[in-house]
């Protein structure tokens, strides 16, 4: 697959037009290589398997032949590696900040997608992939139709259904990804709506929990528990606005107390769906909260004075 055929592949996936680029196509070409190679990871044997920013450089210099300096990391890394991440398309594998192992890979999608030629099947899996990247949210808001409200399963089985909008679908995601992932057997204590008066709430929970019911103004997004951890999580999920700032947080802490005088530890988060969005609201972030993205959905971002870090 050539460089034109990857460009023109971003351009029907509605990739950023400012993204779509040499370097862009490049970093996509490196990641799809299965050819056998060394000075990878350990147990890397291709940078099909997880590729470093540095093998990437390699790639592009051995391979497509372009001399690439090693200070070009930071614009792989910014304008062409974050922007796929966004998208879904790139995955990154990082366990700090600063952790030299890094490595980006192929979401197993878009692996097949590059692996197809230009044919009919290549066609269906980019319109499958287009609806998968937007998760329905334009089609479903357009036409407000009963079969597009949004399903979250909320324990035992049993399901509940949002109206629809990237909202909600945010808040899917939250419920089903993010708490199977930070609590241990989570539950459903409160369930938002951007339709009026539609949410979900578990009231035998919030009196047991002490939450206030009737404050209903006051009530964030979405609310977890974990029996097993003691923990109640308070998220603020974010596709616009409403991210947990200081008036935010204190406004959460006293909404918090019943919980918190039962021995519970309580967890302030925001939710967004992107890096990109994240990025918007990065300095209104409260400290002693946490922020968690969808689309990197392993890790979370705390907030943390130095006195209280662990």
């Amino acid at each position: 697959m050539t460089v034109d055929d990857i460009k023109d592949i971003l351009e029907r996936l509605k990739f950023p037009r400012r993204y779509i680029s040499e370097q862009t196509a490049i970093c996509i070409m490196a990641l799809f290589n299965k050819t056998e190679r060394t000075g990878l990871l350990s147990e890397h044997k291709s940078l099909s398997d997880g590729a470093r920013i540095h093998d990437i450089l390699n790639f592009s210099r051995e391979v497509v032949g372009k001399k690439v300096a090693e200070n070009t990391r930071e614009s792989y890394r910014k304008t062409s590696l974050a922007p796929l991440m966004n998208h879904g398309i790139v995955v990154r594998h990082q366990l700090s900040t600063n952790d030299p192992n890094t490595y980006y890979r192929l979401h197993p999608d878009f692996e097949k997608l590059f692996s197809e030629g230009p044919d009919v099947a290549q066609e269906r899996l980019i319109e499958s992939l287009q609806m998968k990247a937007t998760r329905g949210r334009d089609i479903v808001a357009r036409k407000g139709e009963r079969h597009g409200d949004v399903t979250v399963a909320i324990g035992n089985g049993r399901s509940f259904s949002l109206s629809p909008g990237a909202h909600n679908y945010l808040e899917k995601a939250v419920v089903e990804i993010f708490g199977r992932a930070f609590l241990e057997q989570p539950e459903v204590v409160y369930l938002g709506d951007t339709a009026p008066r539609k949410g979900y709430q578990n009231r035998a929970l919030m009196r047991r929990l002490n939450l206030p019911i009737d404050t209903t103004a006051s009530l964030p997004d979405v609310i977890l528990c974990s029996e097993l951890q003691k923990q109640v999580a308070i998220i603020e999920v974010v596709t616009s606005s409403g991210i947990v700032n200081t008036m935010r947080l204190e406004q959460l802490r006293r909404f918090a107390k019943g919980p918190k005088g039962l021995g519970y530890i309580i967890s302030y988060v925001t939710a967004f769906p992107t890096r990109t969005i994240f990025r918007r609201f990065v300095e209104e972030i409260a400290w002693e909260s946490s922020v968690w993205i969808e689309n990197e959905p392993n890790n979370i971002v705390h907030f943390k004075e130095i006195g209280k870090w662990k």
